[in-house]
């Protein structure tokens, strides 16, 4: 990425052959036009947060704003994508009435542009004056039902036209499932929806030991968007993804095999890795396909998804992990019936693309410019 920052308003062609699925009569294209350029975010004397590469960030639905978390200040960092300009600083308490809680593991943006909190302690709806305006017990809905003690839950995300239904992903970690919660606020009830392809779908898990205990798994990656009135759950080790339609409340199944990503992933992993050579196995994995989450792009009707194999050194950071030096960067294309259209290599990317969204038709993908905040911006012509 970073020699992309040299790179302004350039035109690049990509020339190879296409490919046809014959089970549906789609030509896959691996022939694409695409254009780079960079922009910068005005911040005025402010110093945004981005020694988290903006990972605890969101998009508001009309993707005017963008919400970055800052976990040293306490405060979500509105900026405004149209004019590229830094906004306001919202501030939010640690404890108390209006406390966001201590440690706060995502954020997001609802339906109506207030900010969704979820933290180990807490999680609601807060507005842009720092006030909680609702709390979201989900907890208190369980508590009288059969879920173990042992289990996660993902982010939460709010029906975009139902204010009192939420949906998040469950891993319940004694029998290894993965499942779509769907909560109703209104009468404090909720569903789970199996996600049997996922679960089913375990040959390169790999189980963490430390002195013999398990903490953990490798090549577990799942995660979800909403866009569309789908939420759409991914595997990272699996080019496939279930869709779950908000609006027919009803859940479908696609798989692809990809002319340059594949089906999956190829390496055979062990079962089991003892803490003390967790990195190598980590290395093994990154160096692997790794397919992420799927981008949607309201002006062409189509969605985006990278995939990324990461190519390592030997030297390795103070925590025993490998220093990446490169990688192999693909991007695949769907239509909105999430047929594979195209996909091809995208040699510019040098690294794992970072934080990214859709706007005006274009990818913007987060760039550290110098401590500054910048995107750049990828157009598929």
């Amino acid at each position: 990425m970073q020699n992309l920052i040299l790179l302004f308003a350039f035109i690049l062609l990509i020339s190879c052959g296409g490919n046809r699925d014959s089970n549906r009569e789609i030509t896959i294209l691996t022939e694409l036009t695409y254009s780079f350029d960079t922009v910068m975010v005005d911040t005025g004397d402010e110093f945004l947060n981005l020694n988290d590469r903006l990972l605890f960030s969101d998009l508001s639905n009309d993707r005017k704003y963008f919400f970055n978390w800052n976990r040293s200040a306490f405060t979500i960092e509105k900026i405004n994508l149209d004019e590229l300009k830094l906004v306001d600083n919202i501030k939010y308490e640690k404890e108390g009435p209006d406390g966001v809680g201590l440690y706060v593991r995502y954020i997001a943006s609802s339906p109506d542009g207030n900010i969704i909190f979820w933290s180990y302690e807490k999680k609601g709806i807060w507005d842009h004056q720092g006030k909680l305006i609702r709390d979201l017990s989900i907890e208190s809905i369980l508590k009288d039902s059969d879920f173990p003690e042992d289990f996660e839950l993902f982010q939460i995300t709010q029906f975009p036209n139902e204010q009192d239904k939420f949906l998040t992903l469950y891993d319940e970690w004694d029998t290894n499932t993965i499942s779509l919660l769907i909560f109703d606020f209104s009468d404090a009830s909720f569903k789970k929806i199996d996600l049997p392809e996922i679960n089913k779908s375990t040959e390169f898990y790999s189980e963490i030991l430390f002195n013999g205990s398990k903490v953990g798994r490798l090549n577990k990656d799942v995660e979800y968007t909403v866009d569309q009135n789908k939420t759409i759950i991914i595997s990272n080790a699996y080019n496939y993804a279930y869709i779950y339609d908000i609006v027919t409340d009803s859940l479908s199944f696609k798989a692809w095999d990809g002319p340059l990503v594949g089906d999956k992933k190829r390496f055979q992993y062990p079962k089991e890795v003892e803490y003390e050579k967790l990195w190598e196995s980590v290395r093994l994995s990154e160096e692997d396909i790794n397919f992420g989450g799927f981008n949607w792009d309201e002006k062409n009707r189509l969605y985006y998804r990278f995939a990324v194999k990461t190519i390592f050194g030997e030297e390795k950071y103070d925590y025993g992990a490998f220093k990446p030096i490169g990688a192999e960067v693909y991007l695949s294309i769907f239509d909105e019936d999430f047929n594979l259209i195209a996909e091809s290599k995208i040699p510019e990317f040098q690294n794992k693309p970072t934080k990214h969204f859709v706007k005006d038709g274009q990818i913007w993908l987060f760039e550290n410019i110098d401590d500054e905040m910048g995107f750049v911006r990828m157009t598929i012509n």
